[in-house]
């Protein structure tokens, strides 16, 4: 019998309240009698598993509106190629928006669908990439597949059908002739886009890689070779998805704070390792990172169906964090939350003005269209922090396990996080020659790889001297030759890859978790022999044998550390 959308997960929602109690240390009390309602209805919507046989049922559903969507005139706003440049224009990478943000996107597209395919039940289903390491069958099939030919052919086409509609969208309009950067022009020009023809220059004209990819090069993973890499799987694995639910804050699970969502500062387990790793794949010929083919590796990604599949996945991982944070009695939003009022901004403290919450939570989404169309009115990346903001839960997947878990502990102290600085040999990544750095552990520290209750991460922080695509190896001791390392392997810690019309420039910090490695490879042959780890970075397509490939300017190694917590 198919389970009803209404039944609650174990443990319940109902179930969390009781043992959360909502307590100042959850980061729960502000919010009031009015969040624990919402918390305690049932959600009118489930999202499926793609492929479950109501996961099946949903993504004909969905077919269904991306044709209609396809049809719709540009001058709509829901038109499938003006809805994908939303994401294009304002979308967050490297900071802690990412998640509010595509839960905004996410939840406004899902009405959307529903208007549009006449099935007043649709709810987004997703892609469980950790238990299913292949794309699903069912997104080869149809409008689910870029290169089907309902979809522009190329470049050329897309210019002509949606320049006019750019040009006159309302994007370039001052409220009452004043500008003001809390508008969509001035969030804008935040990103260097002028008028339409930069945006245009950068999907269609730019020589350094444009954003658009022609028919039949729209996706790179192929029917015939659906499975992901083992690099891929490496990055979804089950000790990666429980590495980054175990972040004791927001912070350490949603990915560095920045100056505005537009700003990249680091990327933290959740996003640097299956998020990036997955647009990679799926974006790049049969998944070797390296060959850039479909629109998921940039910022024109949502022109691939399965983009909202993936982070239809990553928003529910972040609901079992955050149900797990809840049973335990800790943080589930930036810290400061307790200062939280609805005063009117000129009567706010300076004291909650002050707080991290305060400047997260006013952070501005203004791009989202509701299903007709229309400029929504929640604006603000806090009306985007609860599922209940679209009122849907999801149909368990991976991780799911850690809110059973917690749900029998005692509320633990808080983690004492402890760094250890490591020490750069040698800085430059260039060509065959890695970057090295070594990191003293003490033997206690480094005996906790892989027990229960203990997170080890190393935090990788490149400098990156101009624009660059490529993807980069994290080797974690091993041979002196790192060549011959391959993926899956203990002394293979990460890929580092990115998504993104022009890549990523400046320093930029990746979480990496140590503790599965370090246990694999066993502690002999994990340390070297002053006891110390050795971590070496350099570029994936010389690990591949072609170090001819890629970026002519080094990529600098700034600094190494391990945290424990």
């Amino acid at each position: 019998m198919t389970q009803n959308p209404r039944d609650a997960f174990s443990p319940s929602r109902r179930t969390i309240l009781k043992t959360a109690g909502l307590g100042v240390g959850a980061g729960m009390l502000p919010f009031g009698a009015s969040f624990a309602q919402a918390l305690a209805k049932p959600a009118r919507h489930r999202r499926y598993n793609a492929s479950s046989k109501m996961g099946a049922h949903m993504l004909k559903s969905y077919a269904k509106a991306i044709r209609a969507m396809l049809a719709l005139p540009p001058e709509d706003p829901r038109n499938w190629y003006r809805h994908a440049m939303v994401h294009t224009l304002d979308c967050p990478h490297g900071n802690w928006w990412l998640l509010p943000w595509h839960r905004g996107y996410l939840g406004w597209f899902e009405q959307i669908c529903r208007e549009l395919s006449g099935d007043p039940h649709f709810a987004l289903p997703y892609w469980d990439w950790t238990a299913e390491q292949k794309v699903p069958s069912g997104m080869f099939d149809d409008v689910l597949d870029p290169n089907h030919p309902a979809y522009i052919p190329n470049a050329r086409d897309f210019e002509h059908r949606l320049k006019t509609a750019l040009v006159n969208s309302d994007y370039w309009t001052l409220p009452d002739g004043v500008f003001n950067r809390n508008t969509r022009y001035g969030q804008l020009l935040i990103r260097k886009f002028r008028f339409a023809d930069d945006i245009m220059f950068d999907i269609v004209g730019d020589p350094s890689g444009p954003l658009f990819y022609e028919q039949s090069h729209a996706r790179g993973i192929r029917r015939e070779q659906p499975a992901l890499s083992a690099a891929t799987i490496d990055a979804v694995s089950t000790s990666t998805i429980l590495a980054a639910l175990a972040a004791p804050d927001f912070q350490t699970f949603g990915s560095l704070k920045s100056a505005n969502h537009h700003t990249m500062a680091g990327f933290s387990i959740i996003e640097g390792r299956p998020h990036n790793s997955i647009h990679r794949c799926v974006g790049s010929h049969d998944c070797n990172f390296m060959d850039a083919e479909g629109f998921m590796t940039n910022f024109l990604s949502p022109v691939d169906p399965i983009f909202f599949l993936h982070h239809a996945n990553l928003d529910r991982l972040w609901d079992v964090w955050t149900r797990k944070q809840q049973l335990l009695g800790l943080p589930v939003v930036p810290s400061g939350v307790e200062l939280r009022t609805d005063l009117p901004d000129e009567q706010k403290s300076a004291e909650e003005k002050n707080t991290d919450y305060y400047r997260w939570a006013r952070e501005p989404m203004l791009f989202f269209v509701d299903s007709e169309g229309r400029q929504v009115t929640k604006t603000r990346a806090e009306d985007y922090l609860w599922t209940s903001a679209f009122s849907y839960d999801y149909e368990p997947g991976s991780g799911e396990e850690v809110v059973r878990q917690a749900g029998g502990q005692p509320r633990p102290r808080a983690a004492a996080r402890r760094v250890y600085a490591g020490k750069v040999q040698n800085r430059q990544v260039r060509g065959p020659q890695p970057a090295s750095a070594t990191v003293q552990l003490p033997a206690s520290v480094a005996g906790q790889a892989g027990t229960a209750g203990a997170t080890l991460v190393a935090n990788v922080t490149l400098n990156f001297s101009e624009m660059t695509h490529d993807a980069f190896v994290v080797i974690l001791n091993g041979p002196d030759d790192p060549s011959h390392v391959e993926p899956g392997s203990p002394f293979y810690l990460a890929t580092i890859s990115m998504i993104g019309g022009h890549g990523t420039c400046g320093a930029l910090s990746y979480a990496l978790p140590l503790g599965e490695k370090l246990s694999q490879a066993g502690m002999a042959q994990a340390m070297t022999a002053d006891g110390s780890l050795r971590l070496r970075v350099l570029p994936l397509h010389a690990m591949m044998g072609h170090p001819g490939m890629g970026s002519d300017n080094p990529v600098e190694l700034l600094a190494v550390n391990v945290e424990t917590y």
